[in-house]
Parts: C-alpha cells; sequence; structure tokens
C-alpha cells in the first residue's frame, strides 16, 4: 500500500476560474447569443434556440446524442475550450425516457410497461398506474432522472475544460422567520437542479439594463446565485452589449474576460485608461 503524504501547510489554489458556471436568467434575454460569441465554445442545442443565430453549436435530439457527441469529441482530440448546454430544463426533459427505461429493467420496476396478449399496454402496468415515472412514490422517480442527468453532466465534463450550464428561471417561495417571500432561482426540479449546482464554481443570474447585459454572481434574498471566485462577486459583471459605431451601425461586444480571465481584462482596462 503506498503512504500517504499528508499536507503540512495549505496548497495555492488549482483553479483560478470557473470550471463548471450555471448561468440562468429569464427568458429572451439574449443568453444563447452571447454565449454564440464565446471562442472555442460548443453549444449543445437542446431546445433548437441557435436556429436564428450565427454559431458552432450542434442539435441534441436525445440522450443518445450526447454520447455520440462525446465519442466524436474524444475522437477528434478535445478540441473545444467551453461547452455549452442550452438548456438545463431540456436537458432534464429528455432524461426522463431514458430513466424510465432504466426503471423497466430493474426488479422493481420490471412490471413498467406489462403488456396485454394483444402487445398492448396493460392495465395493470406501472406506466398506465402513474403516467410518468415522475409520479411515482416517494419521488422515486424524479431521483431516476437526476442521476441520468448528473451522468451527462459528468459525461460533458470530461470533454472540455470549462462546461457552462444555460438555465431559465423561475421564482421560488422561501420563508424566513415565519415571512413568504420570492427569489429568483433555476427553472429545474430540485434533485436535477441539486445535481447541477452540487459542484458548480459559479451560479448568475443575467439580466437586462438597457442594451446591456450583466451577470450577477452575489448570493441575496432576490436571488439564488453565488460562487467559489471572489472576484466574481465583487461587482455585477458586464457580460455583452450593443454598441453603436462611428458608421452608426450596431456592433454586439462580449466581455467573457472578465469571467475567464479576469487578471487579462483588468490590464487591458488599465491600458485603456493610460491612453485616454
Amino acid at each position: 500500500m503506498a503512504k500517504i503524504n499528508l499536507p503540512s501547510k495549505p496548497r495555492p489554489a488549482l483553479s483560478s476560474t470557473p470550471k463548471r458556471m450555471i448561468l440562468f436568467s429569464k427568458p429572451k434575454v439574449g443568453k444563447t447569443f452571447t454565449v454564440s460569441k464565446l471562442p472555442d465554445c460548443l453549444i449543445l442545442d437542446f431546445e433548437e434556440g441557435t436556429l436564428a443565430i450565427d454559431a458552432m453549436s450542434y442539435p441534441i435530439k436525445s440522450i443518445k446524442d450526447v454520447a455520440e457527441v462525446c465519442k466524436a469529441i474524444k475522437e477528434a482530440e478535445y478540441p473545444y475550450k467551453y461547452i455549452a448546454v442550452d438548456t438545463a430544463s431540456a436537458l432534464e426533459e429528455m432524461c426522463l425516457p431514458v430513466a424510465e427505461m432504466q426503471w423497466a429493467k430493474s426488479p422493481e420496476g420490471a412490471k413498467w410497461f406489462l403488456a396485454d396478449e394483444h402487445g398492448k399496454l396493460h392495465e395493470s402496468s406501472g406506466k398506465a398506474k402513474y403516467g410518468t415515472i415522475m409520479n411515482l412514490p416517494y419521488g422515486k422517480g424524479y431521483s431516476l432522472v437526476s442521476d441520468v442527468f448528473n451522468d451527462v453532466i459528468k459525461r460533458l465534463e470530461k470533454c472540455t475544460p470549462k462546461l457552462i450550464i444555460l438555465a431559465h428561471s423561475t421564482y421560488a417561495t422561501l420563508n424566513k422567520d415565519g415571512t413568504d417571500f420570492t427569489s429568483l432561482d433555476i427553472q429545474m426540479s430540485k434533485k436535477c437542479k441539486f445535481a447541477a449546482t452540487f459542484k458548480a464554481d459559479a451560479i448568475g443570474y443575467i439580466y437586462r439594463k438597457g442594451s446591456q447585459n450583466f451577470v450577477n454572481f452575489t448570493p441575496t434574498e432576490d436571488v439564488g446565485a453565488g460562487g467559489r471566485h471572489r472576484y466574481l462577486e465583487k461587482k455585477h459583471i458586464l457580460l455583452s452589449e450593443w454598441i453603436v459605431e462611428e458608421n452608426s451601425e450596431e456592433e454586439f461586444h462580449t466581455y467573457w474576460d472578465s469571467i475567464f480571465a479576469p487578471s487579462k481584462n483588468e490590464a487591458e482596462k488599465k491600458t485603456t485608461k493610460s491612453k485616454q
């Protein structure tokens, strides 16, 4: 048995920027369009969100497609610095039939697809009784879907240094000191949301202000955001904006370095200020 060398002092941080990041917002704020401008980023399009924009994307119609894409990425020797899942809720929905098939192969779910003598679903089958595994007692179906979801995320993380999960927002009702209040949260089932956020290095809420999109990584009672890197929480980060150029045409600018290369971004700002 190899000898274990226990640490005797703190080591430097091994990751200076997020490896797994979740960005959520209200619909049509511009998540997909902004991510399409991130260099070396493959968008896995689960809900046809890239059809109307120029994007380096691949359509995903089933979980089988994800497995095939991962295989192709490995064979291509991992060409992408980033992979974006668009969106988490669409991925979760695709996990349901896979979880259902896995349940049907288990001893407990052996009668899920029980058929009658005509090959039709028997009235005593689990499928006929519950309709969907999400209706199984004690939340069993949610756990099954979450397991598939988590497996997909783990597969994708092996294909890229940085994984970005895009999600829609919803309002969650919370209680503090006996008082109910609403907070912006990620639109997913509780178990899948836990699977996605548990190992996330950063969770940011994207919002629009005029022609600009900002990301809020600061956790508050109003927004379910947060992160492991302090520089993300210091202020709301300008992520993208439309700027009218001298020729009166609008140009779309993104500032991904503020998230993935903060030291470079600060150096560029100082250089710009010194020239002014």
